[in-house]
């Protein structure tokens, strides 16, 4: 039961981003330059970093710590810009895709180095 529990921060963010990617325009982004790529960034690091607590190593290697939920989230990224290429207002965009990527590896990343904060604020306790 715990596992499936771990998944609903992702499975919300992916909801979320689903029903975003299906909008025509979105009213509420910010306007400076590149705000986009930035909630990009943002938002699939988030997923990853929610992934990647979804996954919780699995038993893996650390290589496959990082590289599993950049895999996934970047996977999704693809889906996403193919999926608004079909909405009216939208398009496919590969630099967007790039932002996604990138805030996969952030996100990734921000996650095994909660966790080793915690494990090393453990250890001290």
């Amino acid at each position: 039961m715990l596992r499936i529990v771990r998944w609903i921060p992702a499975a919300i963010i992916v909801g979320i981003s689903c029903s975003l990617s299906a909008m025509p325009t979105i009213e509420q982004m910010p306007s400076f330059f590149n705000a986009d790529k930035v909630v990009h960034i943002i938002c699939f690091g988030g997923l990853a970093f929610w992934i990647a607590f979804g996954t919780n190593g699995a038993g893996c290697n650390k290589w496959m710590k990082w590289a599993i939920p950049v895999i996934l989230t970047s996977a999704y990224g693809l889906f996403d810009e193919i999926h608004q290429s079909y909405t009216p207002g939208r398009t496919c965009s590969v630099y967007d895709w790039v932002a996604d990527v990138i805030g996969a590896c952030l996100g990734s990343i921000a996650y095994i180095g909660v966790v080793n904060l915690f494990s090393k604020l453990r250890k001290k306790a």
